[in-house]
């Protein structure tokens, strides 16, 4: 997911610029609230885009664009527009802190921008809807959401107290986040947990406290969240590699095979029309639950361990149907 702190802090630093203010990494970072070395990254992967020629004048001590350029010249193509409203009706689901970033962030580009993309903009629809469980109290976590960016913005650690969906038991712990995720409408940080010595999920309605430390961590440039998190079959991950089959009858092969579930995922097709659907993972607990949705169409064939988990949480939810 795009940092939208950073895209706003991008359109206005630009839009100052434009104005002809003076922009130096001193004044950015009083103006932002943030430190100079996040000014200077920003500055730097502006000037790496080589989409704005940005450089900074030393007799003026202040950054500017070279002669001529001006950002009410920007126009978006028709394509490059659609994308932007997709992506506009994408990020209302994402609850009020992201939602209401993107929309200040387009109402920023429709000051900046030229003539006929503002035009396209009055006159384009958005007829676009995403099949994404929305946040539904974002103001509950906007105070953690916030702290997080921070965290990532300045690579400092927090202080939490964090209280688990499962024994309700708050633990106070100190954490280095490495990214920010939403599942089922539910905000997440991955981050690095000091008490655990683990890189763990943390919801951010369990955490209960918050506060930004001193102290300064690193993220390894070989650390992915997409790497991370394709051990598990979704945001879970946990003991050793196990590959998976099931099999899947005839008339669900269709519905598996129209699309990819998962990075490992491998596909054989049988004599009678049903597959078998193969899959290497570090925990199965979250794979368990995607198997009951597909009911009497899905088999747990392989390893035995599994089979006999499901076989005997199947027993089980029989009992509360009959009133054993």
């Amino acid at each position: 997911m795009p940092d939208l702190k950073r895209l706003e802090r991008f359109v206005e630093m630009l839009s100052m610029i434009d104005r002809g203010e003076t922009v130096t990494p001193k004044s950015l970072a009083v103006h932002f609230g943030v430190t100079e070395r996040t000014i200077y990254r920003d500055l730097e992967i502006i000037q790496a885009s080589k989409l704005f020629p940005l450089r900074f004048d030393e007799e003026r001590g202040s950054y500017r664009f070279t002669e001529g350029y001006s950002l009410k010249k920007i126009d978006l193509s028709p394509d490059e527009l659609r994308a932007m409203l997709v992506s506009k009706a994408l990020f209302t689901r994402l609850g009020g802190g992201v939602s209401d970033a993107f929309d200040h962030l387009m109402n920023k580009f429709k000051t900046e921008a030229g003539k006929k993309t503002v035009l396209r903009m009055r006159s384009a629809t958005q007829n676009y809807w995403f099949d994404i469980d929305p946040v539904e109290d974002f103001s509950a976590v906007k105070k953690q959401f916030e702290a997080i960016q921070k965290a990532l913005d300045d690579k400092v650690s927090l202080d939490i107290k964090y209280r688990s969906m499962k024994d309700q038991k708050g633990t106070e712990r100190m954490i280095d986040p490495y990214g920010l995720f939403l599942s089922s409408g539910v905000w997440y940080t991955l981050a690095y947990c000091h008490l655990r010595k683990d890189i763990r999920v943390f919801a951010l309605d369990c955490i209960k406290k918050v506060a930004i430390t001193d102290s300064h961590y690193t993220i390894s440039p070989d650390f992915s969240m997409d790497k991370h998190f394709e051990a598990g079959w979704h945001i879970l991950r946990y003991g050793e590699p196990v590959e998976v089959k099931l099999r899947f009858s005839k008339g669900a092969a269709r519905w598996i095979t129209r699309r990819k579930w998962h990075p490992t995922q491998k596909i054989e097709k049988n004599k009678d029309g049903s597959i078998t659907f193969s899959v290497t993972l570090n925990g199965t607990k979250e794979l368990r639950w995607w198997v009951y949705h597909w009911g009497i169409n899905c088999e747990v064939l392989s390893p035995p361990e599994f089979r006999k988990e499901v076989l005997a949480e199947l027993k089980a939810m029989v009992g509360v149907y009959e009133g054993k």
